[in-house]
């Protein structure tokens, strides 16, 4: 069981090993990148509230599609970000997040976040800037914790073309407590990002552990089980 003490307080994640890159790499030719069935009914009303789903890095709502189905049929309004292919934070895309953020708030109240993998910083990032539009965050696989240091492949020595400036001070900012309640999922088998960097050592009680890998995060069973018992749970 992951508890407070699983890992050091001064550890700092480090990019997965070439075997956990290569398992992925299997799985994706196995099973795909995880894009699932369609919806075969239109979204209903917001009975137990509005969750907006963000995907992961290179992936566009299209990934999502059979999550927000089934959260659909389970009594929440589900949104894409209807933004296409997530690059990232740039400028285009942090706005574009976050205009959708405040536009389904204004419409449903506060919203739950589901982010996969960089959706999950998104979402982070969400929430520090409208804490009160946001009802809870849920990353899957995200590394919110040292991300510029946790992907699989080194991502510094892109800060000096990034068209962000200060991209390594909001790395820092999204490492912080949350402004909201939180729920963390990784895998140990992940070989996209260091599984220890998508979970906060604050609160082992809202970290779980799922057995697949990073690539078929959004086609896992037991990441849609999760998120629906987390989205349901009293807050």
């Amino acid at each position: 069981m992951l508890t407070a003490a699983s890992f050091p307080p001064a550890y700092r994640p480090i990019r997965p090993v070439l075997p956990a890159r290569l398992r992925e790499f299997a799985a994706l030719l196995t099973r795909g990148p995880g894009r699932s069935a369609p919806p075969t009914s239109p979204v209903p009303a917001a009975a137990r509230g509005a969750v907006l789903v963000i995907p992961a890095l290179l992936r566009a709502d299209g990934q999502t599609i059979g999550l927000r189905a089934e959260l659909a049929a389970n009594g929440y309004a589900a949104f894409g970000w209807g933004l296409g292919a997530d690059l990232g934070p740039t400028p285009k895309l942090m706005a574009g997040v976050e205009a959708r953020l405040i536009a389904l708030s204004d419409i449903y109240g506060p919203v739950n976040l589901v982010g996969l993998s960089m959706g999950g910083l998104f979402s982070r990032w969400l929430a520090f800037r409208h804490p009160a539009r946001v009802r809870q965050v849920i990353t899957v696989c995200s590394p919110f914790r040292a991300p510029l240091d946790s992907f699989w492949l080194p991502l510094r020595p892109l800060l000096a073309v990034w068209p962000i400036p200060g991209l390594e001070a909001m790395a820092q900012e999204l490492e912080q407590p949350l402004p909201v309640p939180g729920t963390y999922l990784y895998t140990k088998r992940d070989g996209i990002v260091a599984w220890e960097s998508c979970i906060d050592r604050r609160a082992p009680q809202d970290c779980f552990a799922i057995d697949g890998t990073h690539v078929t995060i959004a086609i896992d069973p037991s990441v849609r089980a999760i998120v629906l018992e987390r989205l349901a749970r009293p807050l």
